[in-house]
């Protein structure tokens, strides 16, 4: 289970990650942009996560750049700064054909509006915007909420999702059952807003059981990174 089994998810040279607060967003974008180099020299994460202190990508900069990640946030004294400080390095990413670029983008239309002085550089067809859904956070436990919140994030970024990814948890109390309910929503969802889910993200320990039960879902397992500064070693 260490690679997707569908790889064509990773050919973009640009993955947008955005989702409500709690989806799990920055988590995804980390294990995604490790898996694209795997497969690529050179790729690239930016940080435009202006909503969340605690879970930002330039929290973990260090950890990145030593797997060999380009990382572009905020450093130093700017490093907690709620606006993004290096558009040209953001451009940097979107104009250099060499590079593959995954953007953690902040939570809600709060957040996707710093993405959203980005689209000239993101025509149609150029890019791929994931919103993230986790089923147990407040505003996408139903196919309506997720289907509001999604809305807004388009509008806030003027860019269009082309896909849903499936990540309902609970953290460490995630079981099997939480996660196929909440993908039952998610499916739904996508149907009615005529979008794929590009994957079932999954922790790795679980990856496998979910394999046999839903042996026709593109799962992504995932290594947690990401954990609050009190559980941070």
């Amino acid at each position: 289970m260490s690679k997707l089994r569908d790889m064509r998810r990773l050919k973009e040279k640009i993955t947008i990650f955005v989702g409500n607060i709690g989806s799990g967003k920055t988590e995804l974008a980390i294990n995604y942009a490790l898996r694209l180099k795997e497969e690529h020299d050179r790729v690239g994460i930016v940080d435009l996560d202006i909503v969340n202190p605690y879970f930002r990508t330039r929290v973990f900069r260090d950890y990145l750049e030593q797997n060999g990640l380009k990382v572009v946030a905020p450093a130093g004294e700017l490093a907690g700064a709620d606006v993004p400080a290096l558009p040209s390095a953001i451009l940097g990413i979107l104009e250099d054909e060499g590079i593959k670029g995954v953007l953690d983008v902040g939570g809600d239309e709060i957040g996707a509006t710093a993405l959203g002085r980005f689209k000239p550089y993101l025509p149609n067809g150029s890019y791929e915007m994931l919103f993230v859904v986790n089923t147990c956070r407040p505003f996408t436990r139903t196919v309506e909420g997720i289907m509001q919140v999604l809305k807004s994030v388009e509008k806030a970024s003027r860019l269009e999702a082309t896909g849903l990814v499936s990540n309902t948890n609970l953290g460490s109390g995630t079981d099997i059952a939480t996660i196929e309910a909440g993908h039952s929503i998610v499916t739904e969802a996508a149907s009615r807003l005529n979008v794929p889910v590009a994957f079932m993200a999954v922790r790795n320990e679980l990856a496998a059981e979910l394999a046999q039960r839903l042996p026709r879902e593109n799962l992504f397992p995932l290594k947690l990174h990401v954990l609050p500064p009190w559980l941070r070693g």
